[in-house]
């Protein structure tokens, strides 16, 4: 799949790149939980130290709009999140999965931060 869509991998890393050069890394965390492997999909957006605590609690409210996963805080980062059953995603899924948060990342670190860390 990341050939297909030239992306470049690891095997816990994607990088994608969009257009005017900007790169974002969708890193790929497997657990388990109840006997089922799962893999926690994320994507990091900025630094939780130089927001506001009024944008955090703006970025909770934008996550009910949000039509797949979510932001959520990984360690002091803001990320876009989502977790899959390793066994039952697809193909589809997973780059669906990939390229939006990839995407949305992207989006909103561009927007709140105005740069490009990946």
């Amino acid at each position: 799949m990341c050939e297909r869509c030239e992306w470049g991998f690891s095997e816990t890393r994607i990088e994608l790149e969009f257009q005017e050069g900007r790169r974002q890394i969708v890193e790929l965390d497997f657990f388990d939980f109840e006997g089922r492997q799962l893999v926690r999909v994320f994507s990091k957006i900025g630094d939780v130290s130089v927001i506001h605590p009024m944008r955090l609690t703006d970025a909770l409210r934008l996550n009910y709009s949000l039509p797949h996963g979510a932001m959520a805080v990984k360690r002091d980062v803001l990320v876009m999140v989502n977790t899959l059953h390793v066994d039952d995603a697809g193909d589809a899924e997973i780059e669906a999965t990939v390229r939006y948060l990839a995407e949305m990342a992207d989006h909103y670190e561009k927007t709140m931060f105005g740069t490009d860390d990946h």
